[in-house]
């Protein structure tokens, strides 16, 4: 019989291994890093499927209002060009690095708040077993939200048809195809959003069943509550 795990068998899982602290850990830091590595996926797609240069601000010139201002004198570096060619990847790279920190603060939160909230709810209902155990469910619950993060880059990949930028593109233009192409995917994203979380509320339902000391019906109340707020705190 294959091994029990929490994605596919957390009934068996939760009754049979408690929550050890190595393997709790491994959890935490592959859901910590999930979405900021999946924010640099999305860049790595772009830069696959988009190609060319854009126009960007000189660094190298002063601000126009400066060299407007500047006496003849102090003028250096104003008979610059006010914007240079840059290939895209770079802009791409530049613009997902800014993503990265905020993303994996982001991360942290939704950890701190599922965790809480789940161990107020069982909590109240009679809980045992303190917070890492509440803590240790909520993070196995998590998971799913990787498979469909790299379910989501492969549609991306997918959706995203190749194009080619040039200085004289329209911005405007090149948004819309973007936005085109993924309609889909946007489509989708609730039904996926969705089935993911239904997941999840499994999970924590076992887990909080057979780690927390509930009964199946509060389980599955504080379980399914907290799943559905993180659903509608998705379209948020």
């Amino acid at each position: 019989m294959p091994p029990s795990t929490p994605l596919l068998r957390p009934d068996r899982f939760f009754a049979e291994r408690d929550t050890a602290a190595g393997r709790i850990l491994l959890v935490f830091c592959l859901l910590v890093f999930s979405l900021p590595l999946g924010i640099w996926g999305v860049g790595q797609v772009l830069k696959l499927r988009i190609d060319g240069t854009v126009l960007v601000e000189n660094p190298n010139r002063p601000s126009e209002r400066f060299c407007e201002g500047a006496p003849a004198s102090m003028d250096v570096g104003c008979d610059a060009p006010a914007q240079i060619e840059q290939n895209i990847d770079t802009v791409l790279s530049e613009a997902i690095g800014q993503l990265i920190g905020p993303a994996l603060l982001g991360t942290l939160i939704v950890i701190v708040v599922v965790g809480g909230l789940l161990h107020f709810g069982s909590w109240v209902l009679g809980g045992e077993n303190g917070v890492a155990a509440s803590f240790a469910v909520a993070l196995w619950g998590l998971v799913p939200s990787v498979v469909s993060l790299l379910f989501g880059l492969g549609l991306l990949f997918v959706l995203v048809d190749p194009m080619t930028v040039t200085p004289a593109s329209d911005p405007a233009v090149v948004t819309a195809q973007l936005q085109t192409d993924l309609t889909p995917l946007q489509q989708w994203s609730p039904l996926i959003t969705g089935i993911t979380t239904l997941w999840s509320a499994i999970i924590w339902r076992f887990g909080l069943q057979h780690i927390r000391g509930l009964s199946s019906g509060a389980a599955t109340g504080v379980a399914g509550s907290v799943a559905v707020l993180l659903w509608l705190g998705s379209f948020v």
